[in-house]
């Protein structure tokens, strides 16, 4: 079947046997004018001469592999390495190249370079490509004697991008799915890239996308064909492919541009030759001009005579020409000012511009340092909420220091007795059931409160003051508290009332002693507490 590639490189040889069809005709045609007398001898030219060679490859699981290398069945192709020459240009290490003279040559290797490609049965297509296929054209043409023209043309058979859920491919074949698909999604982020012209093109992604670096963003012409599947049961993959095809068609590369270099100096004096003789011909005509100018010019010095004559002649043509004269010189003041003040708007323009460029900045400046005092204000908070939690424990250490004084106070006052017998004045704990339980469950918490702050200002006047904590503290149970309270207040009655044994004066001792080490606890925590904060203080 005739394709594009085999189309492709028959237009080719059809335009270079034009070109050297036209350039015979031209040595014909100066060869006639030198035999009439006519031609110079520098103006000879050589005949056209060009030679094309053609090298193919397929890149098969992101390997590069010589398709016109012939191998045994049992034996493997080594694969191939894509290196940058001297130039800066990309070529494959080791490709064979073959030169041909027509396309029958071209046909041959293309029919031989396919049977050696990959391909395997799908459930989709029964011959599926499993290899991306890059035919490679290189052209050299150029006159004799002359530095010649070179040009490579590369002509690629992309894999179709295949979903597994339909093909239904598995093993070695799922593998070069996954392979077929990387390299077009590489091939996707290429051109991306090349259309958010972005300063980055990740054309190393892929075997794929680096071959075809110059031709993508070099001093290159691309164009890309898409073939879709026109069934219902294709329609995802020709919508993608239609997308894809959009995305690339918006790409602009830039013009190619030709870079054709003198090889040595007589080529360039040939050059120069050919330009001295297109000036003395550029010469020619001009002297040829510059006579009709000057006719022309005297038929116009002629008219402008005759005009003057009639405008002397004529006072209106004079007021007209003088209000013209006027009115171009107004015109001409209020430009000049028109563009002093659109000067001026720039350059204001500017001015602003600078400005609002110092306020982002300083906007940018005032957000890292809100930013950085926010930070700074949650790390406060969490020591804050540090402090609280160890001030919190304090507090519940010396109230139970205080409770374990104050039980021992209570147990181990014994007041003698006065005929010399010991008597015991600990107040025994009674069962619930002996208690007032309906004192305890029926109070009312506004007459609990007036209780408690009368024996408080009786018996312990310094914590009437923490009433408002002690209700807080029992609420819900203002009958056990009252209950607690006055057998507490009662035994310490009792206890002051007898005389003091050396017992008694003993378990007093130890009771102030447990306060003064609960007291001096405290006094310690909160030393730690406020060495903590100048430590933080000092590290802000």
């Amino acid at each position: 079947d005739r394709g594009i590639s085999y189309r492709t490189i028959e237009k080719v040889f059809n335009l270079l046997n034009y070109r050297q069809v036209k350039q015979d005709a031209i040595i014909k045609k100066f060869k006639e004018a030198q035999e009439n007398g006519q031609g110079f001898p520098e103006e000879e030219q050589g005949s056209f001469e060009f030679d094309i060679n053609v090298g193919m490859l397929e890149i098969y699981n992101d390997g590069v592999y010589d398709l016109l290398v012939k191998t045994g069945k049992n034996k493997k192709k080594s694969p191939l390495e894509i290196k940058r020459t001297r130039n800066g240009q990309i070529e494959v290490e080791g490709l064979s190249k073959e030169s041909v003279t027509s396309v029958k040559d071209v046909f041959k290797l293309l029919k031989r370079g396919n049977e050696s490609r990959a391909t395997a049965a799908t459930d989709m297509n029964e011959h599926s490509s499993r290899s991306h296929m890059v035919l490679t054209v290189e052209v050299k043409c150029g006159i004799q004697r002359e530095e010649p023209i070179a040009g490579t043309l590369y002509l690629v058979d992309l894999a179709g991008s295949e979903r597994v859920r339909k093909s239904g491919v598995e093993g070695a074949n799922l593998k070069e799915a996954a392979q077929i698909n990387k390299s077009l999604s590489a091939l996707g982020n290429v051109m991306e890239a090349l259309d958010r012209k972005a300063s980055h093109v990740p054309y190393r992604d892929s075997k794929l996308t680096y071959l075809l670096q110059d031709s993508l963003g070099g001093n290159s012409r691309t164009m890309m064909v898409v073939a879709v599947c026109p069934t219902g049961s294709s329609y995802d993959e020709t919508n993608h492919a239609l997308q894809f095809a959009t995305r690339v068609r918006r790409i602009n590369i830039g013009s190619a541009k030709r870079n054709v270099a003198s090889k040595n100096l007589e080529e360039t004096v040939k050059h120069l030759n050919h330009e001295l003789k297109s000036l003395a011909k550029s010469k020619k005509k001009s002297e040829e001009q510059l006579i009709s100018l000057k006719r022309d010019h005297t038929r116009i010095q002629e008219r402008l005579r005759s005009s003057s004559e009639n405008r002397a002649k004529s006072v209106d043509e004079a007021r007209t020409l003088s209000v013209l004269k006027n009115s171009n010189s107004q015109m001409t003041s209020r430009w000049q000012k028109e563009k002093q003040m659109h000067e001026k708007t720039l350059g204001e323009l500017e001015e602003l511009k600078n400005e609002a460029k110092q306020f982002q900045s300083q906007l940018s400046k005032a957000k890292r340092e809100a930013d950085r005092w926010s930070r700074i204000v949650i790390e406060k908070e969490g020591e804050q909420d540090v402090l609280k939690s160890d001030l919190r424990k304090a507090k519940d250490a010396s109230s139970a220091a205080n409770l374990r004084a104050r039980k021992a106070q209570m147990l181990q006052s014994r007041p003698s007795n006065a005929a010399g017998g010991k008597v015991s004045h600990i107040v025994k704990p009674t069962r619930r059931s002996e208690a007032s339980t309906a004192q305890m469950k029926d109070v009312d918490p506004v007459e609990a409160r007036e209780r408690v702050l009368v024996m408080l200002k009786n018996n312990d006047p310094k914590k009437v003051d923490k009433i408002d904590a002690i209700m807080d503290r029992f609420k819900g149970r203002e009958g056990f508290l009252l209950v607690k309270m006055e057998a507490r207040y009662e035994a310490n009655a009792n206890a002051s009332a007898s005389s003091p044994t050396p017992s008694g004066s003993v378990s007093s001792k130890s009771g102030s002693a447990a306060l003064k080490r609960s007291e001096m606890a405290m006094a310690r925590h909160m030393e730690r507490m406020r060495s903590k904060k100048k430590i933080n203080a000092s590290r802000n």
